[in-house]
C-alpha cells in the first residue's frame, strides 16, 4: 500500500498572528508574559518584528535617542507622526502603540480625541498612550468613546517629571503609592486595554496589579507585571544619555557602531578602501570611444 501523500501546511499558518487587544487579555489570563519594546524607525521596526516581540511602543522617550531633545518634553506631534509611520512600515504582527506627546491631548477632550485620530489615520497606529491620571482619566475615557484603544500609563510620568520632583521612582510612600493605584484603577474604569507602570516600588507593583483586570506592563516596576517593556535604545546599548536603574543592556552596539565608522575612516584615508571589487567596470572598447568622443 502506498503511503498517503503529505499535504503541505500552507506558509501562512506558520507565520505569527497579528497581536490583538483579546489576544493580550488572554495572555493575562493565562500568565503569559507580554513582550513590548519602543521602535522609532523602520529598521528598528524589522528588528522588532523578526525578534518577535508582542506590542512596539513609539514612545515620546524618541525625543531624546533620536532626535537630540534634553526631554521628552520639546517633540511635536508632527514628529511623533512620522517616527510612527516610519516603524508602520517596517511592523506586521505587533500591535502598534503611539505616544500622545506633551501638549497634544490635556486642554480638552476635542483635542485628546483629535490627536489620537491622527495616530491612527496618518500613522497607522493600533492604538495611543497617554501617561498620567487626574485630567488624563478622562481625556483617556473620550478617545476610548470615540473608539480609539488607550494604554494608559501611570508611576514616573516624564512628560511631567518636574512636578514628580525629577526623574526618580513614584510610589515609595504610603499616600504616593495610594496616589498610583487610584491612578490606575481610574484609567481602567476610564477603559485603557493595558497600563504601563514605570519606576514604582516592585511590592507596591504586585499589589496594584492584583486588583487589575487588564494586562500591566512595567518598566522599572518589578517581576509580577504582566510583561515588561524597555527603550530599544537602552537594551542594545546605542544611547550614551542617562541609562535608568531599570535598563538593562542585552548589547553594546555604540561601541561596534564607533568601531566601524572608524574602521571605515581609517580606510578611506590610507586608499584601502574602495577596492576593486567595490567598482564598477566598462568594456574597454566602450571606454576608448568614451575617451575619444571627449577629445
Amino acid at each position: 500500500m502506498s503511503a498517503t501523500p503529505r499535504v503541505p501546511v500552507p506558509h501562512h499558518l506558520d507565520e505569527p498572528l497579528p497581536m490583538t487587544l483579546p489576544r493580550l487579555a488572554e495572555m493575562k489570563r493565562l500568565g503569559k508574559p507580554i513582550v513590548m519594546v519602543t521602535a522609532y524607525d523602520y529598521p528598528s521596526a524589522q528588528v522588532a518584528q523578526l525578534a518577535g516581540v508582542d506590542i512596539v511602543l513609539v514612545g515620546d522617550s524618541g525625543a531624546m535617542t533620536v532626535l537630540g531633545y534634553p526631554s521628552t518634553v520639546p517633540v511635536s506631534t508632527e514628529e511623533m507622526l512620522m517616527l510612527a509611520s516610519a516603524v508602520r512600515r517596517g511592523l506586521e504582527t505587533p500591535l502598534l502603540v503611539g505616544d500622545l506627546p506633551f501638549g497634544s491631548y490635556e486642554a480638552s477632550d476635542e483635542q485628546a480625541i483629535a490627536t489620537a485620530q491622527r495616530f491612527v489615520k496618518e500613522a497607522g497606529c493600533d492604538a495611543v498612550k497617554l501617561e498620567r491620571g487626574g485630567t488624563s482619566v478622562q481625556r483617556a475615557r473620550a478617545i476610548v468613546e470615540s473608539g480609539i484603544p488607550v494604554m494608559g500609563h501611570v508611576g514616573l510620568t516624564p512628560q511631567t517629571a518636574t512636578a514628580l520632583g525629577g526623574y526618580r521612582a513614584q510610589g515609595r510612600t504610603a499616600s504616593r503609592a495610594l496616589q498610583v493605584a487610584e491612578d490606575a484603577l481610574a484609567l481602567e474604569e476610564a477603559g485603557c486595554f493595558s497600563l504601563v507602570f514605570e519606576a514604582i516600588p516592585a511590592a507596591v507593583a504586585e499589589t496594584v496589579v492584583k486588583r487589575l483586570e487588564v494586562p500591566v506592563i512595567g518598566i522599572g516596576a518589578g517581576p509580577a507585571t504582566d510583561g515588561q517593556v524597555l527603550v530599544f535604545h537602552d537594551l542594545l546599548g546605542i544611547y550614551d544619555g542617562h541609562a535608568p536603574r531599570f535598563a538593562k543592556h542585552y548589547a553594546d552596539l555604540r561601541s561596534l557602531m564607533v568601531a566601524g565608522v572608524a574602521e571605515y575612516a581609517a580606510e578611506v584615508r590610507s586608499g584601502a578602501f574602495p577596492g576593486p571589487e567595490h567598482s564598477y567596470s566598462i568594456d574597454e572598447r566602450e571606454l576608448a570611444e568614451f575617451r575619444a568622443g571627449l577629445n
